[in-house]
């Protein structure tokens, strides 16, 4: 399932600068945590600590953000690593607040 997406992606990615920097831009800009828009923030700030938190957490954080590292033109953007962290997230995460552990 994932790997259809990720050959996608990397299909429509490859060799289109425009593309990449438009996919880059809008993952910078808009991407935030799946429920960000429908739940209290409090709640999805719990689920992303829950999934993300700790070392182990935090490696598949990194393991994520490797995969999407490997996309043309989206090298760097640790979106995920941000999110699981709460320090100096994306703009479209800096919304969600960090609980205390």
């Amino acid at each position: 399932h994932i790997d259809f997406y990720a050959s996608q992606a990397e299909d429509r990615l490859a060799g289109d600068r425009t593309a990449q920097r438009l996919v880059g831009w809008a993952l910078r800009r808009v991407w935030r945590p799946v429920g960000s828009g429908v739940v209290p923030a409090l709640e999805t700030r719990f689920v992303v600590d829950h999934l993300f938190g700790g070392e182990e957490g935090m490696a598949v954080a990194r393991r994520i953000d490797r995969r999407i590292d490997r996309l043309p033109g989206l090298q760097g953007l640790r979106l995920i690593e941000h999110a699981a962290s709460g320090r100096r997230p994306p703009a479209a995460v800096r919304h969600l607040p960090v609980l205390a552990a």
